[in-house]
C-alpha cells in the first residue's frame, strides 16, 4: 500500500484537472490451479481530479468488476496471498463468480511551502459458487491513508501513514442429495488442522494493517524515493458453533523505491522484503461446545524478496498520443520446512512459489471536442512460476472518454 501512495501523490502534486469513465473487459487462462483454468469478466470505472481553487485539490474513483473463472482446485477463500497459509480447502473445487466494488476518495492541499492529504478507500467483494460445494465469500477492506510534508522549489518531502481495516465471511453450503465432501481448514501450506477437517464450514477472518513512509516527490520533474514499513496482521475463526481462532498472521513489509519522473516518462525501480509469521491454537477437549486453549506456538515462517521495475514512456502523435506502460516484477519466497500431507502437496508447492511476471498496456487517446477525448488501451499480463513451472497469462481491454 505504502509504495503505490507515492504513485499517487506524484499524481495529486504534478497532474492538473480531469475526468475518465471507462470499461473494459480482460480474459486468461492457467496452469496455476488456484486462479482456474480459464477467468474473465469486465470492469465499470471512473476517476476525477478537481481543483477547487489553486491550493485545494478533491480526488476521486469508484469502480465494479465482474469475474468468473473455471475449475478452480484447492482454495475456498478470497484474497488467498493474503491469508495463506490459514485458508479454507476442499479437493472437489469449481468454478467462481465474483463481484467487487472499489472507492477511493480525498483532499489535497498545496501552498508554497506545505502539502498534506487525507483519503479514504473502500473495498466490497463477493464470491461464490453455484455447485456444491458452495462457497460465499464476502469481504470488506477499509483503508485510511494521510500525509503531511514540507514543500521548497523543486521538491516535496512527505512523511505518509495509513491504517485499514480487513474482514472475510468465509461460508461453505451443501445443497445437493448425494452428501457433502470433507472440508479442510490449512494451518500450513501443504497440511490442515486434522482436528476440525470435515466439520466445520463457516471461517471469518479479521485483521489490520498500519504503516509508514517517507517519501521525497518532484513537483514538475525530478528524483523519486520512498522507504516505508508496513505491518498486517489477520486471525482466522472457526464459527460453526464455535468462536475459536485456530491460527494468526504477522506480516512485517520494509520497502524501498527510486525513480525519476517528468511529465512525459518516468522510470521507478522498488523492492523489498516480507517476513510473514504465523501462530497456530493448539486445543484440548471440547466441553459443551467449549474448547479449552492448551497452547499457541509458531508453525510458519516465510521470508520474501521481492524486486519491482516500472517505466512510462509518453509519445506524441500527428493526431492524439501513445502512452506505453511496461511493468517487470519478480517474487522469491522462502519458507522453512513445515509438514506436508499427501492430499496437499500440490497446494503447498503452489502457495510457495516464487514468480517472475511481466506486463504491458498501450493507451492511445486523442482529442474529440473541446476538452472531451476518446481513449482505448490493451494489455496483456504473463506471470511465470519458477519451482512449479505453471503460467498465467491475460490480456484485457478498456476504452473510455477523457475530459
Amino acid at each position: 500500500m505504502i509504495i503505490s501512495l507515492l504513485l499517487i501523490l506524484t499524481t495529486l502534486l504534478t497532474d492538473t484537472t480531469h475526468t475518465e469513465a471507462f470499461v473494459g473487459g480482460g480474459y486468461g487462462a492457467s496452469t496455476y490451479a488456484l486462479e482456474g483454468k480459464q477467468y474473465g469478466g469486465f470492469t465499470i470505472a471512473a476517476r476525477s481530479v478537481y481543483d477547487i481553487s489553486a491550493k485545494h485539490r478533491v480526488f476521486g474513483e469508484a469502480s465494479y468488476s465482474w469475474n468468473q473463472s473455471k475449475d478452480n482446485r484447492f482454495v475456498e477463500n478470497a484474497d488467498y496471498e493474503l491469508l495463506y497459509p490459514y485458508l479454507t480447502c476442499d479437493t472437489v473445487g469449481g468454478g467462481l463468480k465474483s463481484e467487487r466494488y472499489a472507492f477511493r476518495g480525498g483532499y489535497r492541499m498545496l501552498t508554497e511551502h506545505v502539502l498534506w492529504h487525507l483519503a479514504l478507500q473502500f473495498r466490497a467483494e463477493q464470491s461464490y459458487r453455484e455447485v456444491d460445494p458452495r462457497p460465499k465469500n464476502k469481504v470488506t477492506d477499509l483503508s485510511l491513508d494521510g500525509s503531511v510534508g514540507y514543500v521548497d522549489s523543486r521538491y516535496a518531502y512527505s512523511l505518509v501513514a495509513g491504517v485499514g481495516r480487513y474482514k472475510q465471511t468465509n461460508e461453505i453450503k451443501f445443497y445437493s442429495e448425494l452428501g457433502e465432501s470433507m472440508i479442510y481448514h490449512l494451518v500450513q501450506p501443504g497440511a490442515d488442522y486434522v482436528r476440525f477437517a470435515g466439520k466445520q464450514k463457516e471461517a471469518y477472518y479479521h485483521g489490520y494493517h498500519v504503516g509508514g513512509s517517507l517519501q521525497v516527490l518532484p513537483k514538475a520533474a525530478g528524483w523519486m524515493a520512498s522507504a516505508g514499513y508496513e505491518f498486517t496482521a489477520v486471525t482466522k475463526e472457526l464459527h460453526d458453533n464455535t468462536y475459536i481462532p485456530i491460527g494468526r498472521l504477522r506480516t512485517h513489509d520494509i520497502s524501498a523505491l527510486l525513480g525519476y519522473y517528468t511529465a512525459h516518462w518516468h522510470a521507478t525501480l522498488s523492492g523489498g522484503v516480507m517476513l510473514r509469521r504465523g501462530t497456530q491454537y493448539i486445543y484440548g477437549s471440547a466441553e459443551n461446545n467449549y474448547y479449552h486453549l492448551l497452547s499457541k506456538r509458531a508453525n510458519y515462517a516465510e521470508n520474501r524478496f521481492y524486486l519491482s521495475l516500472d517505466g512510462l514512456y509518453v509519445m506524441a502523435l500527428p493526431f492524439g498520443q501513445l502512452v506505453w506502460h511496461p511493468t517487470l516484477n519478480y517474487v522469491h519466497k522462502s519458507a522453512a520446512e513445515s509438514m506436508i500431507t499427501a492430499r496437499f502437496s500440490e497446494l503447498g508447492d503452489l502457495l510457495t512459489d516464487s514468480h517472475v511476471a511481466a506486463r504491458l498496456s498501450i493507451r492511445y487517446q486523442f482529442p474529440l471536442r473541446g476538452k472531451f477525448g476518446w481513449f482505448i488501451e490493451p494489455s496483456a499480463d504473463y506471470t511465470h512460476y519458477t519451482k512449479t513451472t505453471r503460467h498465467t497469462w491475460q490480456v484485457a481491454l478498456i476504452t473510455g472518454l477523457y475530459f
